[in-house]
């Protein structure tokens, strides 16, 4: 198990994740502002021999940018970030509690937000790899109602867990999906409550596999995409075709939250409150493309991971819980462009992959090794 606070352990491991080679351009960008891990991530890229193009801006940085700048300013924030990402090999970022954009004035924020759409739009273009790792911070903390202690001690465990350790895991899972094209989805409300059923078609689709290693072969399947803390399996699936609903203890800030699919589009959403179902709805609205249809689903497989703390980017990784993305998916080889890519983790549903159960409750089958340290 990592130190708790070893930030050079945690930085070597992340810069061997992102696959970094010598002579490379990483654009870095840290929206954490936990000065004790940039330093060590940026002498790691140069330990290996890469040059480090780091950009700094946590969730209190952006608040005020977006208060204080100009429109003209915002309107073209993206002018010299779309030169880094033109001139970058890969790109590494460090993500801690995002900026509240409830609080923002809406003109400059939509000039942003228009501006980073640009830039994601070329780093799809250019396939660069893209490792995105979830670094604590003591916002996040606070969002989840854990000390900063508390949060180190979950995440940064499940950060340091070695690839080949993950990877044995994947080999297990991916041997009992193999060859089935048809998976349901089983999650239940709990307390009585109605049980959801959720059908989804792979067709000519393949499983990639996230073991926080973007290697060559990686890139060759085109999964170019890698998370930290890593340990996934996941798939696209065929667009038109998913149909059914899904129960979700939390969607953002809603809670009870059911989607209900059809044709292969989110066409409803409920909720605990109509008012928390109508903000999801007005996420999904905001976006361009299609950012209702189902961009991959995956099963979480981090055996430092065993219960969930209402963090996404960790929480999908847990072992045996599964994630359903929704929104743009070409990336790693589907066909559903948006400018959306978002989230959403079931802590503990059946899983049966043609008919197959492969995992319940938070138990995967066949039976696969413990974790040891």
């Amino acid at each position: 198990m990592v130190i708790q606070g070893n930030w050079s352990e945690i930085a070597g491991r992340i810069v061997h994740g992102l696959g970094v080679q010598p002579g490379e351009l990483i654009y870095v960008r840290d929206h954490t502002g936990r000065f004790e891990l940039l330093p060590e991530v940026l002498l790691a890229i140069e330990l290996a021999g890469a040059t480090p193009l780091p950009q700094i801006d946590p969730a209190e940085y952006m608040e005020r940018l977006w208060a204080g700048a100009s429109i003209e300013y915002l309107s073209q924030w993206d002018r010299r970030r779309l030169e880094w990402t033109q001139q970058c090999d890969r790109i590494l970022v460090l993500a801690g509690a995002g900026p509240d954009m409830r609080n923002a004035p809406a003109e400059a924020l939509q000039a942003w937000l228009m501006a980073d759409e640009r830039l994601v739009a070329l780093e799809n273009e250019r396939l660069l790899p893209f490792l995105l790792v979830a670094i604590p911070t003591a916002r996040r903390a606070q969002q989840l109602g854990l000390s900063p202690a508390e949060l180190d001690a979950h995440v940064l465990p499940a950060l340091a867990v070695k690839a080949e350790v993950l990877q044995g895991h994947i080999q297990d899972v991916l041997q009992a999906v193999h060859g089935h094209a048809h998976f349901t989805i089983r999650t239940d409300s709990g307390n009585g409550g109605k049980e959801h059923e959720l059908h989804l078609y792979q067709g000519d689709r393949h499983w990639l596999s996230d073991d926080g290693l973007i290697d060559d072969a990686d890139r060759a399947a085109g999964a170019i995409a890698s998370n930290m803390p890593a340990g996934s399996i996941y798939t696209t699936v065929v667009e038109r075709e998913t149909h059914g609903s899904l129960y979700l203890p939390s969607a953002g800030d809603a809670k009870d939250v059911v989607f209900h699919f059809d044709s292969g589009r989110l066409v409803r959403i409920e909720a605990s409150t109509p008012s928390a179902a109508q903000a999801l709805e007005a996420v999904f609205d905001s976006h361009s493309g299609e950012p209702r249809r189902v961009a991959h689903i995956g099963i979480g497989l981090n055996p430092a991971l065993r219960r969930p703390i209402g963090w996404t980017l960790v929480d999908e990784h847990l072992f045996g819980g599964m994630f359903l993305s929704l929104g743009e998916n070409r990336y790693m080889g589907g066909q559903n462009e948006s400018s959306l890519n978002v989230d959403y983790f079931a802590p503990a549903p059946i899983f049966l992959a043609g008919g197959r159960e492969v995992m319940a409750g938070g138990v995967i089958h066949p039976r696969v090794r413990p974790y040891t340290k």
